[in-house]
């Protein structure tokens, strides 16, 4: 018995305790955490959105007809050489020691003007990758939104639980206190003592287990928020819902049209078609112009007396102007077949990407079909919670009339009790899963919807 005491004494100071804790981060917590502020904290943020903004950027840096090989090409090399001989070979038209040096320019240009289209559907395929870039962005917000929304709520969801908890401790110290005064007055027994003290033990301890889970799901949210640290913010919000009827062709409409897997797939094959094209215009040929301009100056030196004149040979220069225009043609003729082969590749896959499309319809079809049904599963049940809490409460106010008058035993009560708190635990359950549930839906179709 002593025990009993001493454990029920420790487990009320240290549930004071994490009251008075929590009472006073409250007081110190200045910010409410709203469902939108978390969405607006989130949307700045996050580094998967910050990388996909650069990776649209790159895209669009590189979407220029620059990198089509659309425009022309223009080089220039230059080279400034010096060669210092001594050439004692007797065979040599030139023996002894000479200089060779030359300072040498070339411009070269080259410009293909014409290569069957090439140059359009190569931009064709830079500006889809710029589009894709922005799908990607546009998905990952659009998951970051439904991790927020369902994360939030479950901190709501977890609250509402530790205030059915203290609901039903408040009711078990209660009985306590009662117990003890009948046990003053020789009405009661050291064994309902017993029971009503061990009750209130239990709830102590889930209310200490469900602080954890509140921080736990905070921690969850604020990892999403990539918010650094444990913020203290207060969660003021409450589950409520009011389920609204759902237009089920309205959602299979905007299903085909805004979902993501679909949209990523589209963006697939949109590429693919351009393989197709550029399959298909590799028959065609190529023409281009080239051209270029040169300028060498050369020195020569030789290093002895001219037998002649027996004076040093002189230092002779030299220059040299050259130039070309070319028109050039390129036409493969044959290839053994291989660009048939291309072809045929490529219109293969093109099928293969309407048929993948379809497949991914006819699964995303069914899983609207069983969210749905979920959904509408999750409204009856709450309607069931309704009528299971309104007479569990009930019960409770007859069981403790029936207690007070000495009809019932104190485990009894907390069988009465206990039925309490599982029907407010599937009340509060069926509400934060109708909000899931819904969640779910909207972003299963690609966006909110009627």
């Amino acid at each position: 018995m002593n025990t009993v005491k001493h454990l029920l004494f420790r487990f009320n100071f240290l549930l004071i305790m994490l009251v008075v804790l929590a009472a006073f981060t409250t007081l110190n917590a200045q910010e409410i955490l709203t469902l939108e502020k978390a969405i607006s904290i989130g949307m700045e943020n996050n580094f998967s959105i910050k990388i996909d903004e650069k990776n649209i950027e790159i895209a669009e840096n590189n979407d220029s007809w620059i990198n089509t090989g659309k425009t022309p090409t223009i080089d220039l090399n230059a080279g400034f050489n010096h060669n210092f001989t001594n050439d004692n070979n007797p065979a040599s038209f030139l023996q002894g020691t000479y200089y060779n040096g030359s300072l040498n320019g070339t411009l070269t240009g080259n410009w293909v003007f014409y290569n069957g289209g090439r140059f359009k559907i190569n931009k064709q395929q830079l500006e889809l990758a710029v589009s894709q870039q922005k799908l990607n962005k546009a998905a990952g917000i659009h998951d970051l939104l439904r991790d927020i929304y369902q994360q939030f709520y479950t901190v709501i969801f977890q609250q509402e639980q530790l205030e059915v908890l203290q609901q039903v401790f408040g009711l078990s110290k209660d009985r306590l206190r009662y117990e003890n005064i009948k046990k003053e007055y020789g009405q009661s027994n050291s064994y309902n003592l017993t029971q009503f003290e061990a009750a209130v033990l239990a709830d102590s301890v889930s209310i200490i287990q469900q602080l954890q889970n509140i921080d736990v799901a905070k921690r969850n949210l604020y990892q999403t928020l990539d918010i650094i640290g444990f913020e203290n913010y207060q969660f003021k919000e409450s589950l409520e819902v009011r389920p609204d009827p759902i237009n089920e062709e309205t959602l299979r409409s905007v299903l085909n049209e805004e979902n993501y897997t679909l949209k990523s797939l589209d963006m697939l094959a949109s590429l693919n078609r351009l393989n197709t094209a550029f399959a298909k215009v590799a028959r065609k040929p190529t023409l281009s112009v080239n051209g270029s301009l040169g300028y060498a100056r050369n020195g020569f030196k030789f290093f002895a007396d001219n037998p002649n004149t027996g004076d040093p040979f002189e230092f002779i220069q030299s220059n040299r102007f050259t130039g070309s225009a070319n028109l050039v043609l390129n036409y493969n003729l044959y290839d053994g077949g291989k660009q048939k082969l291309d072809i045929n590749a490529a219109q293969l896959q093109e099928e293969a990407d309407q048929l993948t499309i379809l497949e991914a319809k006819a699964s995303l079809s069914n899983q609207l079909d069983l969210l749905l049904d979920n959904y509408q599963n999750q409204v009856q049940l709450l309607e069931m919670t309704d009528s299971q809490i309104l007479v569990a409460r009930q019960n409770i106010e007859l069981t403790e009339e029936r207690f007070k008058a000495g009809q019932l035993t104190s485990l009894d009560f907390r069988n009465v009790q206990i039925q309490y708190l599982n029907a407010a635990f599937n009340k509060i359950s069926a509400i934060y899963e109708l909000l899931i549930s819904r969640n779910e839906i909207d972003w299963l179709v690609g966006r909110y919807a009627g």
